[in-house]
C-alpha cells in the first residue's frame, strides 16, 4: 500500500461527510476540464468552497460534517486565471490542509476534502485535463521457473497509479488500461513493453464502480542486461467515458408503487420496487435492451452500476444521493439489479422524510475523452 493511501485508510476511518455548497445539480453535462478563476484576498475558507462549488458543478464535501468548528482552517487569498480544477485544489491544499481524502475500502469512492496530514500531493502526479494521476509505486519483479534442463527468467516492471476525476463531471466509465506511447530509461533506453500494450482503451472489462478514483497498472520491460535506475520519462494515453446527454427518470409515491415502466433511450425499465430494510432502501430495477445499441446499452449499465439514481421526499429534501449496487444479472441482453439507498450525514437533508420520489438522469448521449500524462524520474527498485 503506498504511503498516500496507508495515511487516508488511518486517518478517515468511513468518516461522515457534509455537503457543502452543493453547486448547480442541473447543470448541462460537459466533457471539459474546469477552468477556474479566483481572485480573493483573506477570504474564509467557508466561502471559497462555496465559489469552487458554483465554478465546478460539484459538491464540496468536508469530512468530517463538523470539520470547520473542531478545527482552525485559515484564511485564504488566491489569485488564478483559467487553471484546471486540480491545479487549482492543490494550491489550496497548500494553503490551508485541506486535501481529497476518502477510504480505500470504499468501492464507491466519492470526493470529500478533509485535513489528511499534507500527504495528498506528496506522490509524483499530473494534471491531464479533468483528471490528476499519481505514481503510487515501482515493482520489479525476478522469477526463474526452473527446468530439468532450460530454466525460464520472467522479468516484470510495473508503474501503478492512481487516477481522480473531477467530481463536477459525469463519469460513466474510466478505462483500467494505458497505452504506453513513450517509456524510457535514463540512459534513453527504452522500457515500452512489446507486448500486451492495449489499443481500445474503451474496451469494457469490469471497470470499478462508482467512479471517482480507479487504479491502473502501466506494465514495461527491462532487458536482463539493462541496468536501468529509473523510469526517466513515461508518456501513456488511457480515456474515460463522460455522459453528454440525459434524460430525466421520476417514479413517485416509490414506497408504495410496484412494476412502472419508463423507456430510458430506448431501452424499457422497470421500477419494481422500493423496501425499507432497518436503515437501509433497497430498490429493484429490470432495464432490458430489447434494440437498444451496443454503445447505448453499455452506457445505461454503467449507469445503473455506478448507483447513479437519487431518493427525494415528497418535499424535494434529498433522503439519499446515490446507489451502491447490492447483486443482480448485469447480462448482455438485461439487467436485473438490486441496489442499495443510505443516509449520509451531511449529504442527505436531516429534515427529510421517507422517499417519495426516484430521479436517474439515464445518459442518452456519452463520449469517450482521451487522457494523455507524462511522468518523469520514477525510481526502479533493484
Amino acid at each position: 500500500m503506498s504511503g498516500m493511501m496507508r495515511v487516508v485508510a488511518a486517518c478517515l476511518c468511513l468518516a461522515p461527510l457534509v455537503a457543502y455548497a452543493a453547486g448547480p445539480q442541473n447543470a448541462q453535462p460537459t466533457t471539459q476540464p474546469t477552468l477556474l478563476t479566483l481572485h480573493v484576498r483573506d477570504i474564509a475558507p467557508k466561502a471559497l468552497l462555496q465559489e469552487l462549488s458554483k465554478q465546478s458543478a460539484a459538491r464540496m464535501t468536508l469530512s468530517p460534517p463538523d470539520l470547520f468548528d473542531k478545527s482552525f482552517i485559515p484564511n485564504v487569498t488566491l489569485d488564478v486565471d483559467r487553471l484546471p480544477f486540480w491545479t487549482v485544489l492543490e494550491r489550496l491544499s497548500r494553503k490551508t490542509g485541506l486535501e481529497p481524502v476518502f477510504s480505500p475500502e470504499d468501492p464507491y469512492p466519492r470526493f470529500q476534502l478533509g485535513l489528511g496530514g499534507g500527504t495528498f500531493w506528496e506522490e509524483p502526479h499530473v494534471v491531464a485535463g479533468p483528471v490528476v494521476l499519481f505514481a503510487d509505486d515501482v515493482e520489479r519483479t525476478n522469477v526463474v521457473e526452473l527446468g530439468r534442463t532450460r530454466h525460464r527468467f520472467d522479468r516484470e516492471l510495473v508503474v501503478n497509479l492512481m487516477a481522480f476525476v473531477e467530481p463536477g463531471l459525469r463519469t460513466l466509465y474510466a478505462s483500467p488500461h494505458v497505452k504506453v506511447l513513450q517509456a524510457v530509461d535514463e540512459m534513453g533506453r527504452s522500457l515500452a513493453p512489446t507486448t500486451d500494450d492495449p489499443t481500445d482503451l474503451s474496451e469494457d472489462d469490469g471497470a470499478a464502480s462508482g467512479l471517482f478514483a480507479w487504479n491502473l497498472a502501466v506494465p514495461l520491460e527491462v532487458r536482463p542486461d539493462q541496468a536501468s535506475q529509473k523510469v526517466a520519462r513515461l508518456k501513456g494515453r488511457t480515456s474515460i467515458r463522460l455522459q453528454t446527454g440525459e434524460l430525466r427518470i421520476e417514479i413517485e409515491n416509490v414506497m408504495k408503487t410496484r412494476n412502472v415502466v419508463r423507456v430510458a433511450n430506448g431501452a424499457p425499465f422497470t421500477f419494481r420496487s422500493l423496501k425499507k430494510a432497518d436503515i437501509e432502501y433497497i430498490l429493484q430495477i429490470n432495464l432490458r435492451r430489447d434494440k437498444t445499441s451496443t454503445a447505448a446499452w453499455r452506457d445505461l449499465h454503467y449507469s445503473i452500476y455506478s448507483g447513479q439514481m437519487a431518493l427525494y421526499d415528497e418535499q424535494g429534501r434529498l433522503v439519499a444521493s446515490r446507489a451502491t449496487e447490492n447483486g443482480g444479472d448485469y447480462g448482455q441482453s438485461k439487467i436485473d439489479a438490486t441496489l442499495r439507498f443510505v443516509r449520509e450525514p451531511g449529504i442527505s437533508d436531516p429534515q427529510a422524510g421517507e422517499p417519495f420520489k426516484l430521479v436517474w438522469l439515464a445518459p442518452t448521449a456519452a463520449k469517450d475523452l482521451p487522457i494523455e500524462f507524462e511522468l518523469q524520474d520514477l525510481p526502479i527498485p533493484d
